[in-house]
């Protein structure tokens, strides 16, 4: 027993060696390979990811590899396995986002050059006249080459090719008083109209922001000349160009002549027939006015109540505003200087009624004397 334990030993002795030296051997090659990279080799014991650098960088071998610049380009493009699991997430995210951002824009671009957007048209109102309006009030259409188109804005920038202009301000020596007949025939003469010419008239009140209030007031005047054929334009300059004629920003030079002026009523009130009470009076200037002060006795219907935009409204809603007024009776109309008031008198005229003009001025003239 002895003898054999003798020659085990040596086997024993030996078989120990040679584990020790596999060992070492073993633990040799892991150290020489984690002092290759740097000595940043952790517990974990092989790693495939590194492996798969190494198969998918051919150069793998002839470069020094460290834990901080291994080739996570390749990793990624070749096998399409990031480096961390969140920076996969925040790149999965960004490309994803990227791709919706193109997809929409192009989407959105396609449609701009597709759709043509058009921007809302408001419906104009439709406004009919009667033919008894129309003996005051010339449709657009109707006006002919042998009417004198008259335009009486206040520096107004464009005009209907061929108009005459004349601004309504030359007319008047101060606000609300005109000059004398002669005077103001002179200044037709002058421009080129006589008493027999087809005079049709336009124009817009500009500093009160629009309106025929100008135009209607000169349409007065001319009757109180005695002039017959006069007509009030239902339509503004800018309407003439929108329904495709011209305008131009010069005015009409034609001959002069004689303007004689003709016997005619007198479409004036006076302080006598207003103070009377023989009349309805109707107060034309705005309800804040009418508060203040008015003439007794009057009747507020505000110059704006009668226009639709810059044109008079139509017949039927006329009748609506004019509902407590007496059709038999004569109506006098005023404002402050009488201009705004001749768009109600005017109004008045083209329903009907018997209506004459005056201005708030004269009333309070005859109060303080």
């Amino acid at each position: 027993m002895q003898l054999l334990n003798a020659k085990l030993m040596p086997i024993g002795i030996i078989c120990g060696i040679l584990l020790l030296i596999m060992t070492l051997s073993q633990s040799a090659y892991a150290g020489g390979e984690c002092a290759s990279l740097g000595g940043a080799c952790d517990n974990s014991g092989w790693s495939g990811a590194a492996k798969l650098d190494e198969i998918g960088n051919t150069a793998a071998s002839q470069e020094t590899v460290t834990a901080t610049k291994w080739p996570a380009k390749s990793r990624t493009m070749r096998w399409n396995i990031s480096e961390s699991t969140e920076t996969d997430k925040a790149a999965e995210e960004t490309a994803t986002q990227t791709t919706k951002a193109n997809a929409t824009k192009d989407t959105t671009a396609e449609s701009t050059r597709n759709v043509t957007i058009k921007k809302p048209v408001d419906e104009p109102s439709v406004i009919t006249r009667s033919d008894d309006a129309k003996a005051i009030v010339m449709p657009l259409e109707d006006v002919s080459d042998s009417d004198i188109l008259l335009d009486v804005s206040e520096n107004s920038s464009t005009h209907i090719l061929g108009s005459v202009v004349i601004p309504y301000m030359q007319f008047d020596d101060q606000p609300g008083i005109l000059k004398p007949r002669e005077q103001i025939a002179m200044i037709l003469g002058d421009s080129g109209i006589s008493q027999n010419d087809s005079v049709v008239i336009y124009g817009e009140c500009l500093p009160c922001g629009g309106g025929p209030s100008v135009a209607t007031y000169i349409y007065w005047m001319m009757l109180g000349l005695g002039h017959e054929k006069v007509k009030l334009l239902d339509a503004t300059a800018d309407d003439w160009a929108a329904s495709g004629r011209n305008i131009t920003t010069d005015a009409e030079i034609l001959p002069a002549r004689v303007y004689t002026p003709q016997n005619s009523s007198d479409y004036t009130a006076t302080y006598e027939m207003v103070k009377s009470g023989q009349v309805q009076i109707v107060d034309a200037r705005t309800i804040e006015e009418f508060g203040q002060g008015s003439i007794p006795g009057s009747i507020s219907i505000p110059y704006a109540s009668v226009l639709d935009e810059d044109r008079i409204k139509s017949e039927d809603k006329l009748n609506r505003v004019f509902m407590m007024l007496d059709r038999d009776r004569p109506v006098v109309v005023f404002t402050n200087t009488g201009m705004k008031a001749s768009v109600v008198w005017f109004s008045l005229k083209m329903m009907g009624y018997d209506a004459l003009l005056y201005s708030y001025q004269d009333w309070m003239s005859h109060q303080s004397s």
